[in-house]
């Protein structure tokens, strides 16, 4: 399965977005003719839930916002009990789900891997979660996928007709080859088995309306009985790894107290990095594990940069920002649901291409090896990024340092 979305470490991409801007402003970026019609401000407000019996679903904020709550009050959060779970998030990162799909096989090699309860995915990781969600089974196919992928085999230039039509500057149709290869009968009955069972698939994706993230429970999907499910999940993974103003944005009719209205979503990497929500509480002695698709921190830049370049790698460093402050959340949740935290990220000495969109075999293949030998020698980190003493300087209160030993 494939991926194609910039993460936080997509240098490239982001160069491309900045040259683009003063065109894409100048245009109206959307669906023209009749059948675009979107939902009002006042109604996009308020909460949409979803028509007929569903899940009891949980928000990992507002857990982690109650349980913070009643611990300065001087209370115990509040305890669920039941089976603890085995919950996946897995962040984009373009190029680098190598590292995550090589961990990912790595931990089968282990013999320590879980069946995962729950699974979430943004961008690049939406695939990567999927492939993982169903379990061993799908590893030659993420190994095979991940280890040769090559950037035209998602995306194929288009600058002017996507100039002209304010939709993008390249065109999604190799991936959307890909995904109705991959994505098939057999995929889809493994998911609806799996959501059958009780276990969940959350893939996030941005209303680039709203400029907010809308998370999608692709198992429910995949069981809804839709005659257009399959078509309807694959829609959703193309979302997921639709990079904003580089390829269009995919649409979805919805129909909301009666009216129907379209809107535009794609990639959320830009919103979320890593999140969590499941089908009801978390027990204690649950387990949440965060698979990196690259860094915590970005690269250093060995020279002064250009006007572009300082533009650009502002943007990728907010990314990475956005990444460790997901982290952190999530290690909040784990404290007050007591469960265990769980983190896997690329090495900061890792060398290697900035741009997650520069897919290059060799490159690749290291990464996977890279992912697949720490996840065989359990070197999880058990504390968020920038948390454990002597990761984060003291504030300069002048012009001269010494570095400690």
């Amino acid at each position: 399965m494939p991926t194609g979305s910039p993460g936080r470490r997509n240098v490239q991409t982001a160069q491309v977005l900045a040259l683009a801007v003063p065109v894409v402003l100048a245009v109206l970026v959307g669906c023209s003719g009749p059948k675009c019609h979107h939902a009002p401000e006042p109604l996009v407000d308020r909460v949409w839930i979803n028509r007929g019996p569903v899940d009891d679903y949980h928000d990992a904020d507002t857990v982690a916002v109650s349980g913070l709550a009643s611990a300065l009050q001087g209370a115990e959060p509040a305890r669920s009990s039941g089976q603890p779970l085995n919950i996946l998030c897995v962040s984009g990162g373009g190029k680098y789900a190598a590292f995550t799909a090589g961990a990912l096989c790595g931990w089968t090699a282990s013999g320590t891997r879980p069946v995962f309860d729950v699974a979430t995915g943004v961008s690049s990781g939406a695939t990567v979660a999927i492939l993982a969600f169903l379990g061993p089974k799908y590893d030659d196919l993420l190994a095979a996928t991940f280890t040769n992928l090559r950037r035209r085999d998602l995306f194929t230039w288009q600058p002017v007709r996507g100039i002209i039509t304010g939709s993008g500057l390249m065109s999604s149709r190799p991936l959307v080859k890909m995904l109705e290869r991959q994505v098939n009968d057999e995929l889809l009955a493994d998911l609806c088995a799996a959501h059958m069972e009780g276990r969940r698939l959350f893939i996030a994706t941005a209303n680039i309306l709203t400029r907010r993230v809308v998370v999608w429970d692709v198992g429910a999907i995949a069981c809804s009985g839709r005659p257009d499910a399959a078509e309807l999940v694959r829609k959703v993974i193309l979302a997921s790894c639709s990079i904003p103003g580089v390829v269009p944005p995919v649409e979805f009719d919805v129909m909301v107290n009666g009216v129907r209205y379209t809107e535009l979503h794609a990639d959320a990497g830009n919103l979320t990095q890593a999140f969590v929500r499941t089908a009801g509480p978390i027990p204690a002695g649950s387990g949440i594990w965060i698979l990196s698709a690259g860094k915590s921190h970005p690269n250093y830049l060995a020279k002064r940069p250009r006007i572009l370049e300082t533009m650009t790698a502002a943007v990728s460093a907010t990314l990475y920002a956005l990444f460790r402050a997901d982290t952190m959340k999530l290690y909040t949740l784990c404290r007050v649901t007591r469960s265990r935290f769980r983190l896997l990220a690329l090495p900061e000495n890792f060398a290697g291409h900035s741009s997650s969109m520069a897919f290059i075999p060799a490159e690749a293949r290291r990464m996977f090896w890279l992912g697949y030998q720490m996840a065989i020698g359990g070197t999880w980190q058990t504390q968020p990024p920038d948390t454990t003493p002597g990761e984060v300087p003291p504030p300069r209160a002048g012009l001269e340092f010494v570095t400690p030993e």
